[in-house]
């Protein structure tokens, strides 16, 4: 694909950027003290950081947007990105659905199919936030700005599992959720962002059209996103979005735990200062 260039000359056009690919969990409106893993973003912050994505020209993407941008990569947006949500809690019908509305951006649900109305056990502190019941799942998926997909079963790793396992976290968690909302569902996540490569052969047999980790990418089926977290102020927010290979960086501090925590706390304190101005 060419673009007009000087003296009637022709030049390579502009290939947009990847799409970057957002990941929130719970919202409050509130720094909430029961939150050692820090899931639960204000709803205030969320909505400053998408309205500094859109005023900063970025394009919001849905499903369909992300999938066409992944089929050309020379006619996607030159800056886009696909807000995600895993683990289902209420807070994000309560609180994110509101901003999502208002701004106009889409975003991807992830939910365990065999946990609604119960709590996230998986967690250290559950805390009393319950997860999204049947009812308010099909509310969410019926609205234009949410589409649901698969977060397995019941939250567990997927890595290393039997294939009986494997397949009740994948082929039935998204039968019974197809059937809770009426329609088979098109993407997955993986819980924890953990995978191997019989988690993604099994997403990938399954029919998904793309599969979601956290950090460590493997292809269509294990697309790696950017964590947006409760420590997150803008500016730290948008030194992860726009900083090359941030996901990649952040993935090899994994080898280096307290250096990781020392990066952290420094974004953190970054972006409280900046925030202040």
């Amino acid at each position: 694909m060419t673009e007009p260039g000087p003296a009637g000359r022709t030049r390579p056009a502009v290939r947009g950027r990847p799409p970057v690919v957002l990941m929130y969990h719970g919202f409050c409106t509130r720094r909430r003290p029961d939150d050692p893993e820090n899931l639960f973003v204000e709803v205030g912050r969320f909505e400053q950081q998408l309205r500094w994505m859109l005023d900063q020209g970025w394009v919001a993407l849905d499903l369909d947007g992300y999938l066409a941008a992944l089929a050309d990569p020379a006619g996607r947006p030159r800056r886009s990105f696909l807000v995600t949500i895993d683990d289902g809690f209420t807070s994000v019908l309560h609180l994110a659905v509101p901003v999502l509305e208002r701004l106009g951006v889409p975003a991807l649900l992830y939910v365990p199919s065999d946990l609604a109305g119960r709590t996230a056990t998986w967690l250290p502190r559950p805390g009393e936030e319950p997860l999204l019941d049947a009812d308010e799942l099909r509310h969410l998926h019926s609205l234009p700005v949410v589409e649901l997909g698969v977060h397995g079963a019941d939250h567990v790793d997927l890595r290393g599992v039997g294939a009986t396992a494997l397949d009740h976290q994948v082929r039935a968690a998204h039968g019974r959720l197809g059937e809770l909302v009426g329609a088979p569902l098109r993407s997955f996540a993986y819980p924890f962002g953990a995978h191997d490569a019989a988690a993604r052969e099994a997403v990938a047999r399954e029919g998904f059209e793309v599969g979601f980790s956290v950090f460590d990418d493997a292809g269509r089926h294990a697309v790696s996103r950017v964590d947006v977290n409760a420590t997150d102020s803008l500016a730290s927010f948008r030194l992860k979005v726009q900083l090359p290979g941030y996901r990649q960086w952040w993935s090899a501090l994994d080898r280096a735990p307290f250096v990781r925590r020392g990066v952290r706390a420094a974004l953190t304190t970054l972006g409280g200062r900046q925030d202040d101005r």
